[in-house]
């Protein structure tokens, strides 16, 4: 003999609908465009002042010559040991890498890619690194030479700030879900070509 219940549990009805929990409805969530755009245009903002100070050292390297003869002996000995080193060189070339990296980010979070994050996030961790290394650099390098003497200053706070909020940003976009799910159209239209 078939008893009621086992009627209501082959009705093929999921489970859910049966148990006396109450379900609460899925509320979609309305997603905000302008996040991932204003994030994106501050990281172009950032990707052009970094640019612009990568081709700033640039000219100082062409032009070191003239820069040692206006420079006290003491910073001409260190700005003559920076180049010597290559380490002048090696923040030239990781600051322009980092700046491309924050302006194809910024101007794929503008466009609302998913990639964009990762993209604009990595860059900023270059940058970061970048600074970290050429720190650790400067200090090895004031240890082995008598000539050069160097301290941690005020750059080193301001410059590790701007590092950090370069890398921050782009994941802000992660921790809102109104951000999140203005990217995941795409997102969701990429899976579906696939």
């Amino acid at each position: 003999m078939v008893s009621r219940f086992d009627n209501i549990m082959d009705s093929g009805l999921p489970d859910d609908v049966l148990s006396n929990e109450p379900v609460m409805p899925e509320i979609p969530i309305k997603p905000n465009k302008s996040i991932p755009v204003t994030i994106g245009v501050i990281e172009i903002i950032g990707a052009i002042l970094l640019m612009l100070f990568s081709i700033s050292m640039m000219f100082s390297l062409m032009m070191a010559d003239t820069l040692v003869e206006q420079m006290t002996d003491v910073d001409a000995t260190q700005f003559e040991f920076i180049i010597e080193s290559g380490q002048l060189h090696f923040n030239i070339g990781m600051f322009f890498l980092s700046s491309i990296a924050l302006f194809v980010g910024g101007v794929m979070l503008i466009k609302k890619h998913f990639r964009g994050v990762y993209v604009s996030a990595g860059g900023g961790a270059l940058f970061g690194l970048t600074l970290i290394i050429g720190e650790i650099w400067m200090v090895v390098m004031a240890k082995n030479n008598d000539a050069i003497s160097y301290s941690f200053g005020p750059s080193l706070a301001i410059n590790g700030l701007c590092a950090i909020l370069c890398f921050l940003f782009p994941l802000i976009i992660l921790l809102l879900p109104q951000g999140k799910a203005a990217l995941s159209p795409i997102r969701h239209s990429i899976n579906e070509e696939e």
